[in-house]
């Protein structure tokens, strides 16, 4: 069993381990993309404070004047952190890889950044377009989701081929298991930093393998935890009672949903999408996994302002929780700074192991060619003379 592992874990990491490396990379740097992409563009944290912020009514209409054609927008994220713009988004224009997001001061609703989601100008979507499409829309989402699930099988082999095997004569073979030589020899160490990396990041590898694979393959995940925790069905988003009357603003939706939860962090603002669809609100609750976004959710009739539905998700089902922990955990979200770091540094094992790994079959591979290469004939001393 442990050739077969060893000969599936290495072919398979020498063909597929680089791909698997960007991906990894990509991952880690998205681990802090709003403060790095808040250093790429500073224009977006460069406003005036105020003493009165601008109401969410006048951050929309903002937003909306500065795109093109002045579309309806569709939602906003609140500002991630004190200094930190509000972001309005537009629908996807035709042919774009994304939709418009417009970023918004939230003191005096000036118009910060137009920027196109996934465009190279905008960095870090388009860093995440690579990590989660590979920039080729849904089969590269597939592929990315099976690059996952053979990060899940390099994890299980690597640990079958990282045990120690028993010897009575070996001593001290687990303190080896996890410590790195440093006798001098190079292929000794390299093989050293494959195992001890492999296998102290295993638990994060697997973490990242899994919670990347839910969020690819969201409805086969949810089917296998169903089957093992109790869960239920995604509650249906509830349309306004009436499609008539004048629509209230979505400062108003904001204070009916705020009264939910009185504790609550708004982090999103869905607007109705038609005559009959309702207000959505995120909020972080009390109690959530999250920082950056919210996971509880309530449902305003757009007309009447009735509370259609509320959701907080610190009291739904283990089998819901487990699957709407998977996000937060991929992006090191739910585990706090040190979590983040943790995640970061998780996504660039990957890559050291590949190349380690490189290195140690092209030594192998030079001394194995070397041994079979036939020994250059020898001249007798007379042959050598007439020579």
């Amino acid at each position: 069993m442990r050739k077969t592992f060893f000969i599936l874990h290495k072919y398979a990491g020498l063909t597929l381990g680089l791909l698997l490396s960007l991906i990894g990379i990509t991952g880690s740097l998205l681990v802090f993309d709003h403060a790095l992409d808040e250093t790429l563009a500073p224009e977006t944290v460069t406003f005036t404070p105020s003493s009165r912020p601008a109401t969410y009514a006048e951050v929309f209409a903002s937003a909306q004047a500065a795109v093109p054609g002045n579309p309806l927008p569709s939602r906003l994220m609140t500002q991630r952190q004190p200094g930190s713009p509000h972001v309005v988004r537009f629908p996807t224009p035709e042919g774009a890889p994304g939709p418009i997001e417009v970023s918004v001061s939230p003191t005096d609703a000036e118009v910060l950044a137009v920027r196109g989601w996934g465009t190279p100008e905008y960095t870090m979507t388009w860093l995440y377009r690579l990590h989660y499409t590979l920039l080729a829309g849904k089969n590269g989402k597939t592929v990315v989701g099976f690059m996952g699930l053979l990060l899940m099988v390099f994890c299980i082999t690597g640990a079958v081929l990282w045990w120690p095997k028993r010897s009575k004569t070996a001593k001290g073979r687990w303190k080896r298991a996890f410590s790195i030589s440093r006798s001098g020899n190079r292929f000794r160490f390299y093989f050293d930093v494959h195992k001890v990396f492999g296998i102290y990041f295993l638990p994060l590898l697997l973490l990242t393998s899994f919670s990347g694979v839910t969020l690819v393959f969201p409805s086969q995940v949810e089917t296998v935890v169903g089957a093992l925790f109790k869960t239920e069905p995604r509650p249906a988003l509830p349309p306004s009672r009436t499609d008539k009357g004048t629509p209230i603003t979505a400062d108003e939706a904001v204070a009916i949903g705020q009264a939910a939860f009185p504790r609550g962090v708004l982090k999103r603002i869905y607007l109705p999408r038609n005559a009959s669809d309702s207000y959505g609100l995120t909020f972080r609750a009390e109690g959530e996994v999250w920082s950056n976004y919210g996971a509880s959710i309530t449902r305003v009739d757009q007309y009447s302002g009735e509370l259609l539905m509320t959701q907080d998700v610190t009291e739904i089902p283990l089998g819901n929780k487990i699957l709407r922990w998977q996000f937060p955990l991929h992006n090191g979200d739910a585990l706090g700074i040190v979590g983040r770091w943790l995640i970061l540094i998780a996504g660039l094992v990957p890559a050291l192991l590949f190349a380690t790994g490189s290195y140690l079959w092209w030594k192998k591979r030079r001394l194995r060619l070397h041994k079979a290469a036939p020994a250059a004939p020898t001249r007798s001393i007379d042959q050598a003379t007439t020579a």
